[in-house]
């Protein structure tokens, strides 16, 4: 069975989730190794237990966080606003779609990294919005138009992750990180 996700993703897409995963599999050897080296010196119960509630002390703090998100969304619809959820363009696909990116990353072709923004979707269109910070130091805005294509891929990995991967009739592709696929998605189903 073919991953879905590759065929979507741009190269730059499939290169970050593959640093990302090669990142995240390094951070749980090292916990692996770090807990049998202790669990040598002051038993097996007291490392599990330590392990154990720190999972569980980040499982929540990361839902509360993403409920809180999610609550701040359902309040700004409530009073008008138009759909948005937070997303990162990467500075390369600003580059060539003509966004101004901020500061030092105007200067450098090859950046890595992406600029943190919303998206929002108003009229049947998406716009992207760097954030506050970023717009004060210069960085444009950009609106994928009717005639970009979407397909919303969910990533596997804490916090509601996804990846939208906007596909122009000419071939060219933007991946958006973003967060909140499932709303994403059944959001730009009637559109």
């Amino acid at each position: 069975m073919r991953d879905r996700r590759n065929n979507t993703m741009t190269g730059y897409g499939r290169e970050r989730e593959r640093r990302r995963r090669s990142r995240a599999l390094l951070g749980v050897g090292f916990v692996v190794l770090l807990g049998a080296s202790l669990s040598l010196r002051t038993g097996v119960v007291p490392v599990v237990a330590v392990l154990a509630g720190a999972l569980v002390l980040a499982y929540v703090i990361a839902n509360v966080l993403l409920w809180r998100d999610k609550r701040s969304e359902l309040r700004r619809r409530a009073a008008g606003a138009p759909p948005s959820w937070p997303a990162q363009l990467p500075i390369q696909m600003a580059q060539l779609l003509g966004v101004k990116a901020p500061g030092q990353h105007a200067r450098r072709v090859d950046e890595v990294g992406e600029l943190l923004g919303r998206l929002s979707l108003i009229d049947g269109e998406l716009n992207w919005q760097p954030r506050e910070a970023d717009r004060k130091r210069g960085a444009g805005t950009f609106v994928f138009d009717r005639s970009w294509s979407a397909e919303v891929v969910p990533i596997w990995g804490p916090g509601s992750q996804g990846c939208l991967t906007l596909t122009r009739p000419d071939g060219t592709a933007v991946d958006l990180w973003i967060r909140h696929p499932a709303d994403l998605r059944a959001t730009l189903q009637p559109v």
